[in-house]
């Protein structure tokens, strides 16, 4: 209402990213066992045995069988194609979040009206090219498992703003961190921990009533959860979450490569140097606003870049896990965010002060500047629209969505699973002891026990249950090995096979086991 431009802005940006979308060149019909079946078994699991934790061992939360769920039911398909779809349309929402947040960090600014025009436009740019459409692989700055982080921040921002609707956000908040540590449990695990710290700064500042609202409102939320998953399944879940807390770092974590030294030795240690730096730069943004007195930025807002910067430190242990140059440049979002921010502050602070520049950039110029900066961004990502996908957009993903699972398979692929559908005809479930988690879906069977990504299972206590379900179910099959997924060739990483990770698990399967067959690369083991 008070900033038309500023609405004006918005919509030629959600435009073009709604053509980018429908620009999309769905043509990725390579099925990839290890992400895909993150996704897909689950789901297979759930249809054939109306089960949620309590049938899979999932590898971020309750996403991994929701999300395909979900959309299967809306598309009426039950197929790779449908699966990734969902992906696809979880990034355009991170897109249009983006330029709420971005709107939500130029409120928080103290510049003038005209330079917070160029603000939003700039940030709201950099943001938005900061997804991108990838699937199931997604490893952007901002990815598909970021909205619940983003939503958190647009929502948390509000706090600390003169808003009438304080007491709906802070229920809206409690939601959020309710909802994202059942969907991608290390995500919730980052908002939580910020709602705590924020707890305690409203009991130094005194704001009992909000604290006693953020606690009711959790506590209703969590009941309500609890009555719609079931008891059990919540069992289910606190033990999947504890695993994930606790062990998922051990159980697929990389060292963490030298800063500066590594570079040139090892192929992720200049992005492992860049994540660090700008860590340091956010910090020291931070900090020089908190102490300084100048008066750069609102100074009422100085707590929220404290609770923003803490955010962004505490998500760096994605990257200090996993330290991959994908996973460290999806834990460096935050502290991107927080250098742009300050940057672009004091770049247009600066120019503020110049009369002679404040004079030409009125209202008008900076409104034509602006929305020149949009199309210019656009213009140089043209290869990201393609009028022929956009005119054909519908038929391109009913497409997409009809086709078959053998579309996405290789030859080899296809004659080991006809292979395998013959031997296990008579099976009710599809046990594997490999990194191919998308088997039991493309059998149509669930998996015998919910350890279908076997490596999940490492921790001792995990290996025991692994093995009281393999005695309970006793599966005549098990896939020990297989050809399907090379890591060192699709991931530049060595990992060990899961026979080597779970050590107890294996003591059993060799002893109470013996070789069936082996179908090109595939190794199948039969019941003695």
């Amino acid at each position: 209402k008070n900033n038309p431009i500023i609405v004006i802005l918005s919509l030629i940006f959600i435009l073009f990213i709604i053509f980018e979308f429908m620009s999309l060149n769905l043509f990725n019909f390579r099925l990839d066992f290890i992400h895909d079946g993150v996704y897909l078994t689950p789901a297979q699991n759930y249809l054939s045995t109306k089960n949620l934790w309590i049938s899979s061992h999932t590898a971020h939360g309750g996403s991994d069988i929701f999300y395909p769920i979900f959309t299967w039911k809306i598309l009426g398909k039950e197929t790779i194609g449908a699966t990734r779809t969902f992906i696809y349309f979880l990034i355009l929402l991170v897109k249009f979040l983006s330029i709420a947040l971005s709107y939500q960090l130029t409120k928080i600014s103290n510049l003038n009206r005209d330079s917070k025009i160029l603000l939003f436009v700039i940030l709201t740019s950099i943001l938005v090219s900061m997804s991108h459409y990838s699937a199931p692989m997604n490893y952007s700055y901002f990815s598909y498992r970021d909205i619940y982080i983003i939503l958190f921040l647009i929502l948390f921002i509000e706090l600390f703003i003169y808003s009438r609707f304080r007491l709906f956000i802070t229920i809206l908040i409690s939601l959020v961190a309710t909802i994202s540590i059942l969907f991608h449990v290390d995500i919730g695990f980052y908002i939580n921990f910020l709602l705590i710290f924020y707890i305690f700064y409203l009991l130094v500042i005194k704001k009992y009533s909000e604290i006693l609202l953020i606690f009711s409102s959790l506590i209703i939320f969590w009941f309500i959860a609890i009555h719609l998953i079931g008891f059990d399944e919540f069992k289910a879940f606190l033990d999947h979450m504890k695993t994930i807390i606790f062990s998922m770092d051990l159980m697929h974590g990389l060292k963490y490569p030298e800063p500066f030294f590594s570079i040139g030795d090892n192929p992720h240690g200049a992005r492992a140097t860049r994540g660090l730096l700008l860590q340091l730069t956010a910090g020291l943004f931070v900090l020089n606003y908190i102490f300084s007195d100048k008066n750069k930025i609102a100074s009422s807002k100085k707590i929220l870049f404290i609770f923003l910067f803490l955010l962004s430190f505490v998500m760096y242990k994605n990257a200090l896990g996993r330290s991959d140059a994908t996973h460290i440049r999806m834990s460096t979002d935050l502290p991107i965010l927080i250098n742009c921010f300050f940057i672009l502050n004091y770049f247009l602070a600066f120019v503020e002060k110049k009369s002679k520049i404040k004079k030409f950039l009125n209202q008008k110029v900076f409104f034509s500047i602006s929305a020149v900066i949009v199309i210019l961004f656009y213009i140089l990502n043209q290869n990201n629209y393609r009028i022929e996908n956009i005119i054909n957009f519908n038929n391109n993903f009913n497409h997409f969505i009809k086709l078959k699972d053998n579309d996405f398979i290789d030859q080899k692929t296809i004659k080991f699973l006809t292979y395998y559908k013959r031997i296990s005809e008579k099976d009710d479930c599809i046990q594997i002891f490999t990194y191919d988690l998308a088997i039991p879906y493309l059998l149509k069977k669930p998996s015998c026990t919910k350890y279908f990504s076997s490596w999940l299972a490492s921790p001792i206590a995990k290996q025991e249950d692994y093995i009281r379900q393999l005695k309970k179910i006793q599966p005549k099959y098990i896939l020990y090995e297989s050809a399907g997924t090379n890591f060192e060739l699709t991931y530049n990483v060595e990992v060990p096979e899961v026979y080597v990770r779970l050590g107890l698990v294996n003591s059993y399967i060799v002893s109470n086991y013996k070789k069936h067959d082996e179908f090109d690369g595939y190794i199948i083991l039969e019941k003695k």
